[in-house]
Formats: structure tokens, C-alpha cells, sequence
């Protein structure tokens, strides 16, 4: 199955994308949108360009890196 990785950030957010094995991960790109419907619109854009079946959001603990 295909997994999106989504790394939320303040300024960007940066895209990962597994192979079928779930074995590697791959850079996916990034979005550089701050307005919250327009960056999901993206998110969910990209993800059916991807086929992806899956969904991973990170969770920041907190937004210095």
C-alpha cells in the first residue's frame, strides 16, 4: 500500500511517499501554502496524483524543528 507522509510546518510542508512494500520512503515535494483550505486542497491533489492509500500526518511537539 502506498503511504503519504505529511510533515506540517509553519512556513512549508514537506511530502514523503512510501513504495508498495512500505520498505522506502521518498521525498514527495513541498507546499509552501499558509492558508489552511488551499493547503489541504494540495494535500489531497497530491495524494490522488500519488494513488496513495494512506494518509500519515506528523504531530509537531513543537514548531523549532
Amino acid at each position: 500500500m502506498k503511504i503519504l507522509a505529511v510533515d506540517l510546518g509553519l512556513a512549508r510542508t514537506g511530502l514523503a511517499v512510501c513504495d508498495e512494500s512500505e520498505l522506502l520512503a521518498s521525498p514527495a515535494g513541498v507546499i509552501s501554502e499558509k492558508n489552511e483550505e488551499k493547503l489541504i486542497a494540495e494535500i489531497s491533489r497530491r495524494a490522488a496524483e500519488l494513488n496513495t492509500a494512506m494518509l500519515v500526518v506528523g504531530y509537531p511537539r513543537n514548531m523549532d524543528g
